[in-house]
């Protein structure tokens, strides 16, 4: 399908609530897929000791905080930047506990029984609410995504399927990987969640653009920003719903070796 007659992340017609009821409630078709493995992946990868550091940015694509929740036992300052004011205001209202806030407990209950602690979910919440210093609104258009706010390279990004959805091309995806780069310190870490040899989405009527790209484009394109790979988690996608049409999940955690 010409790419150009799908919808963009920034389009009217992005409903994240409906996007979250698709794809992140407990019922999904596709749920193990975007939280179990997630859920599990970044698990172990937070838990390894290998990751380190005080803050942690999480660029990402919808108003989760699943992927966040494994994070906020290393670092003390996480930020969130994102590109879509709806998302924006569905993070807000949950940082702020507002009563139309998404619900999130089921992932929440995951990781709880994962890391085997006492701790209920709403402390493991709770615990990710404190951490969360600042949201701020990013834009990939710009050298420097975050302007006109200027961070100090942090230690860790966390990206949930966003370049892919602001990356018209793979040249662009390159570009905005380098940018992202720039972000963290050498010597820190990026993970990567996104879905491998997509091309769209659904969100109720409307089909989504997301970048075409393979496991090899995604390897080749960390290291041309400077980039070792440390590991690599697939799992095939189900391929038996309409709504998307994936053929892996996969999780890339590098850690930043130079300036590009």
């Amino acid at each position: 399908m010409d790419s150009s007659l799908l919808k963009d992340y920034h389009d009217e017609e992005y409903d994240p609530r409906l996007l979250v009821e698709t794809y992140l409630s407990e019922t999904s078709v596709v749920a193990e897929d975007t939280q179990h493995f997630i859920i599990r992946t970044l698990y172990k990868i937070f838990s390894s000791g290998e990751v380190t550091g005080r803050t942690l940015l999480d660029i990402s694509k919808s108003p989760a905080i699943h992927h966040l929740l494994s994070a906020c036992e290393i670092f003390q300052e996480i930020i969130v930047a994102e590109s879509n004011e709806s998302v924006k205001r569905d993070l807000e209202k949950w940082l702020n506990k507002e009563p139309d806030a998404l619900d999130w407990s089921h992932t929440s209950k995951l990781l709880c029984q994962l890391e085997g602690k006492n701790a209920t979910w709403q402390e493991k919440e709770d615990q990710l609410r404190k951490a969360i210093k600042r949201i701020l609104i990013c834009d990939f258009t710009k050298e420097n995504p975050l302007h006109p706010v200027i961070l100090p390279p942090v230690d860790c990004l966390l990206s949930f399927t966003y370049l892919e959805v602001v990356s018209k091309d793979l040249d662009a995806y390159r570009s905005n990987l380098k940018k992202v780069s720039s972000l963290i310190k050498v010597g820190g870490h990026l993970v990567l969640f996104l879905f491998i040899s997509m091309s769209y989405y659904m969100i109720g009527e409307h089909k989504f653009y997301y970048l075409k790209c393979d496991e090899e484009c995604v390897r080749k394109a960390l290291t041309d920003t400077g980039f070792v790979i440390k590991s690599v988690d697939l799992q095939p996608g189900k391929k038996n719903t309409h709504l998307l049409d994936y053929e892996h999940v996969g999780v890339f955690w590098a850690q930043k070796e130079r300036e590009v």
